[in-house]
């Protein structure tokens, strides 16, 4: 019979670990790239669909500083950002600025609606479920990274053996 053990893998528990972290690499692909097409779907209907001005209409009715400036930083955060997020670039930065994004759309625009998008007929209602569950999924890049399958990985540095490491007391 054909181990693991056989083929070169270890002990059961480095295979598990292993294992554990190619499932965490393909889950963060997964969701990084689904949080990205969600970004860019709603950046585009709102620069090419809806029209600019539609929006900075929308943000100036709740009385959001800067209404043309915050249009165009979402649009702009939200086609660039997704597309950032698909490929893995830069993820916690992209992740930290729309984190702060989905906390400001729901300060200025959804907060008094309530958490529930839609009410129990069906109608819609606005609340702000959908920002917090944005939110919170680019809460986890900003904590984790993009993963292992990402461009952000072609621009790490290898790690520092233990031996060329330099001691910080050193130079106090």
């Amino acid at each position: 019979m054909l181990s693991l053990r056989a083929l070169g893998y270890g002990s059961g528990i480095v295979t598990m670990a292993r294992l554990l972290r190619v499932l965490q690499d393909l889950s963060l692909l997964v969701a990084r790239v689904g949080l990205g097409a969600i970004l860019l779907m709603h950046g585009w209907r709102r620069w090419q669909q809806q029209g600019l001005q539609q929006q900075v209409d929308y943000l100036s009715q709740f009385g959001t500083p800067y209404p043309t400036a915050a249009a165009w930083g979402g649009v702009l955060l939200e086609l660039a950002g997704g597309a950032f997020l698909i490929v893995g670039a830069l993820t916690p930065l992209v992740a930290a600025a729309i984190l702060a994004e989905q906390v400001l759309i729901v300060c200025y625009t959804n907060w008094y609606k309530g958490p529930y998008l839609l009410d129990a007929q069906g109608e819609y209602l606005g609340g702000y479920e959908h920002n917090v569950a944005l939110g919170l999924l680019a809460l986890l890049f900003v904590t984790f990274g993009a993963g292992r399958i990402a461009v952000d990985q072609l621009f790490r540095r290898p790690p520092v053996e233990a031996d060329q490491r330099v001691d910080d007391r050193a130079y106090a």
